[in-house]
């Protein structure tokens, strides 16, 4: 380790002081497991944690002799221990020891790595949010292509850093384990329960199955997870570099004050850390590359990975903290030159609008190859010299489609910028795009690609709706009805006009989660009380996300209703009726084969989609979304949201009052059933 790239962390963790510390705790926890085991005296153990204790500087000098650093630290603490030391080391080999001992630093170490990763992403998420809309010139082949955000680039930049961060965190779980086999993992002068007492108490798994040492496989997937995540910071530090550069200058690395850039030329300005951290992705890439090279190993162990790895695991994860931390400094003190971005976006003389124009065209009536042609011309002959939209606007070619006026309107680099909130909300940077959402609702209910298709027989009747096969069969005639049902179908009751208001509920509430890309089974509407749907293969459970305490669940738990949950919760049911749609876990649904570990971890993950979605939407109507049950169906192979969302199926609140609009004024004789869906329904149609 270079002391130039070392931060006092990971300096202190890989001192030579704090490998030996690790090696002393192993060792004296092996004495423990075997004074349980009766194998030693309990006293001998006892002495054992009371005197073992190492000096480095002696160890170097019995090393010096015996060529052996782990003999050497044996020796060192037995000399330190007096007679009880004849138990150190007992059944061991060295590996059990140092393979142990490293899991642990390279765990230590990935905290300290992810500690700082959380920093550099909290930074990131600020600066994508003040720099949202900030427009400037987006580059592919390094050439000006359209306009994008600054902000738009810094979310780039912080979802990679998720990823980052999930792919040190699953190189972490890989490298948290050990092993105390001994000299070919057969526990020939061991028991397991030594290996097993020793790892529980530092927080390891054991290896299934080890040799002489732990798989390398596992480290290479450590240094390779480091050399992926300083690849992406590389890529951070080259965009900047980029932006610094003179004919550019959108953006520059801070210059302190009395800083130098050059020992020749004063006026300089260099984006010097920005280079270093560039240069030093490029080590931990040969690192991870040496590591991958250590995974061959001869039969039950060999040496040659040792000598590599006392370089590039300390190495590649005090650089990547190195690199981190300075990334962060770089982008806290970044200089944003918002008047180079717009002299840039303005250089080209239009050039970078040339699709938004070409798409005008096109909507015209001309074909893409005649409308790709006509801006084509005017783009070559006014590059890189002369005026495009000056062009543009006297050719006569394009004027009988688009005059000056129009052509002006169509070069407004803010119409780039108008999905940058959907992106930010989609990177759990920015609020919900309720506004979006709502004009996609109103184009899907404008188009309908299906054609006409006639009802036919009853499939099945259930206590909400009836189910109808049509002429298509891919698609179901659904009819809804206006009989209410509670507690099993103990509760009965015809409410006239709650079909109809369901059926545009959840006509609404589906078109929103289809907007919002999430897939459900809703084709159109078909009438006050009908729609169709495709027909799915129903997955025999109910999925019920919880929001807040109300329900079941407070009663089942004791808990008062309204009670905020710290985040959502999610729980099965088991669909069938003369079980009363029992309670279930996901062991049990997987274990019965209702459903693989794929598929329930697919309905998990929609179903907190939707919730969000749904949370984020419903918040801006003022209602509050307490708790809903799902049902979903595999159609043509693809797992899509089936049944119906309304006030009978989700619990809904007033913001403000807490007055309850959904079936629960069934349940709890409260009355007012129809006045309260004709609320809600009035809330999201925007109606009076």
């Amino acid at each position: 380790m270079l002391e130039r790239y070392t931060l006092p962390e990971m300096k202190k963790l890989w001192s030579p002081e704090h490998r030996f510390q690790k090696w002393l705790d192993l060792e004296v926890l092996a004495c423990e497991a075997w004074a349980e085991l009766g194998r030693i005296p309990a006293e001998a153990a006892q002495e054992i944690r009371e005197k073992a204790r190492f000096d480095v500087g002696r160890i170097a000098e019995i090393e010096a002799v015996t060529r052996h650093d782990v003999i050497a630290f044996v020796s060192c603490v037995a000399e330190n221990v007096g007679d009880a030391g004849k138990y150190l080391h007992l059944g061991l080999t060295s590996y059990d020891i140092v393979d142990t001992a490293l899991s642990l630093l390279m765990r230590d170490a990935l905290d300290i790595i992810l500690k700082a990763l959380d920093d550099l992403r909290s930074l990131l998420a600020g600066k994508a949010r003040e720099y949202r809309d900030l427009p400037m010139i987006g580059r592919t082949h390094g050439v000006h292509a359209e306009p994008i955000s600054l902000g738009l680039k810094f979310a780039l930049w912080h979802a990679e850093m998720d990823r980052a961060r999930a792919r040190l965190k699953q190189a972490r779980r890989r490298i948290s384990v050990g092993r105390l086999s001994g000299v070919v993992g057969t526990y020939a002068h061991l028991d397991p329960y030594v290996e097993n007492y020793v790892c529980r108490r530092v927080g390891l798994v054991p290896a299934k199955v080890s040799t002489q040492v732990l798989q390398r496989d596992r480290h290479a997937e450590y240094l390779t997870a480091l050399a992926v995540t300083a690849g992406s910071l590389e890529k951070f530090a080259t965009e900047v570099r980029h932006l610094q550069r003179t004919e550019v200058l959108e953006a520059e690395e801070g210059f302190a004050a009395g800083q130098k850039g050059s020992s020749a030329m004063p006026h300089k300005r260099n984006p010097i850390t920005c280079e270093r951290i560039s240069g030093l992705a490029r080590v931990l890439r040969g690192n991870a590359v040496a590591a991958m090279e250590n995974i061959s190993l001869w039969h039950e162990r060999d040496i040659t990975h040792s000598s590599v790895e006392r370089i590039i695991i300390p190495d590649s994860t005090t650089l990547l903290h190195y690199m981190i931390a300075q990334f962060t400094e770089v982008l806290r003190h970044l200089q944003i030159y918002p008047e180079h971005m717009e002299r840039n976006l303005a250089r080209t003389h239009g050039l970078i609008f040339s699709q938004r124009l070409l798409l005008a065209l096109v909507a015209k009536g001309l074909s893409r190859e005649e409308a790709y042609a006509l801006v084509q011309r005017q783009a070559h002959r006014n590059w890189p010299e002369g005026d495009f939209l000056a062009a543009l606007k006297a050719d006569p070619a394009i004027g009988q489609y688009l005059p000056a006026e129009e052509i002006d309107a169509l070069c407004d680099a803010r119409h780039y910028l108008d999905r940058v909130d959907y992106i930010f909300w989609r990177a759990g940077l920015g609020p919900a795009p309720v506004q979006y959402w709502e004009s996609m609702i109103e184009v899907m209910a404008g188009q309908s690609h299906i054609h006409t298709v006639e009802k036919g027989h009853l499939l099945y009747e259930g206590k909400a709706k009836q189910m109808y096969l049509t002429t298509d069969p891919d698609l179901v005639w659904v009819s809804y009805k206006d009989e209410a049902t509670a507690f099993d179908g103990l509760k009965k009751d015809t409410i006239s006009g709650k079909g109809a208001l369901n059926n545009r509920i959840a006509a609404h509430f589906f078109s929103l989660l289809e907007a919002a890309g999430i897939p459900t089974h809703f084709v159109k509407l078909l009438g006050s009380h009908e729609m169709l749907v495709k027909r799915v293969e129903i997955v025999p459970l109910e999925v019920i996300v919880r929001n807040i305490a109300a329900g079941s669940l407070a009663k089942r738990l004791g808990i008062e209703e309204g009670q905020a949950l710290i985040r959502p919760a999610v729980e099965f049911c088991y669909k069938n009726d003369d079980l009363h749609d029992p309670l279930v876990t996901e062991d049990q649904i997987i274990a019965l084969g209702w459903a693989d570990a794929a598929r329930v971890r697919a309905l998990r993950s929609i179903a907190l989609e939707i919730d969000e979605v749904l949370r984020s939407y419903l918040d801006t109507k003022n209602l509050i979304l307490v708790d809903f049950k799902l049902e979903f169906g595999v159609h043509k192979g693809e797992l899509i949201l089936a049944d119906e969302i309304s006030p009978d199926t989700c619990r809904l609140w007033d913001k403000q009052t807490r007055e309850k609009l959904d079936k629960d004024r069934f349940r709890r004789d409260l009355g007012g059933l129809i006045p309260a869906y004709e609320e809600v329904w009035k809330r999201l149609s925007g109606g009076d």
